[in-house]
């Protein structure tokens, strides 16, 4: 039976820069891209987050930072627009998320 040594063995044949390319390649596979939002998804995440503050309910944000997309969850206590930015409180701590970060929002049903 053949021992192969998968990838080892040409890597002797390549040159350093096309190493850090590919590595650079294999990392750049596993990013989220940021999508740019239409208006028309602006102004929805505008109005939903509106409802959350106004009548104090729970919302769930995605938001995009370094280039991953994660979820939050928590009531937004309020805002501030010279610094463009939220201040969203989750179970844990205030946290302060600025408007270019977030992606999508959704209310939170708690009667579930």
């Amino acid at each position: 039976m053949i021992n192969d040594r998968g990838n080892m063995k040409w890597t002797s044949l390549m040159l350093p820069e096309h190493l850090v390319k590919l590595k650079e390649w294999k990392k750049e596979q596993f990013y989220d891209k940021k999508r740019e939002l239409t208006e028309w998804e602006l102004e929805e995440i505008e109005q939903t987050i509106q409802r959350a503050f106004k009548m104090k309910k729970q919302i769930k944000l995605t938001l995009w930072k370094s280039q991953k997309l994660y979820d939050e969850i928590g009531i937004i206590t309020g805002t501030n627009i010279y610094n463009k930015e939220l201040l969203l409180e989750t179970v844990i701590s205030i946290k302060r998320i600025t408007f270019d970060m977030i992606q999508k929002a959704s209310l939170v049903d708690t009667d579930d």
